[in-house]
């Protein structure tokens, strides 16, 4: 009875109100066809638009975490989004999802790995 007064009233069965129109788009990490490095994100610059939940889903057999660029550390523009993604270590065949609130460029890379092997942007309009 909870759960069908939840969709009712367009929340989850959680309690969480379920943004209407809300979307999710999946980056997934891989080890498959990343040119000369071993592991990279498909897709690696996605276009999203805000409200939009991110999922990324290792398919590697090694953990990866998804953490924002400083230019420091990675040499770049971290971009000029303003939320604050960063996600907990990612082991195999586990997710991370971020929900992206405000537009922006966000420039992440895997601490584990560097910017140089593991990098990529999401475009948020």
């Amino acid at each position: 009875m909870a759960v069908v007064a939840a969709a009712m009233l367009g929340m989850s069965a959680a309690g969480n109100v379920a943004v209407a129109g809300s979307a999710t788009t999946t980056v997934t990490i891989t080890a498959s066809g990343c040119g000369l490095h071993p592991w990279c994100h498909k897709p690696a610059t996605p276009t999203v638009q805000r409200s939009t939940k991110v999922v990324w889903k290792n398919m590697t057999l090694v953990p990866h975490d998804v953490m924002p660029c400083t230019e420091a550390a990675c040499k770049v523009s971290p971009g000029a989004g303003t939320d604050k993604v960063a996600s907990p270590t990612i082991n195999p065949n586990k997710t991370y999802t971020f929900t992206f609130l405000h537009p922006g460029t966000y420039v992440y890379d895997c601490l584990w790995h560097g910017y140089a092997v593991m990098h990529g942007t999401i475009i948020v309009h």
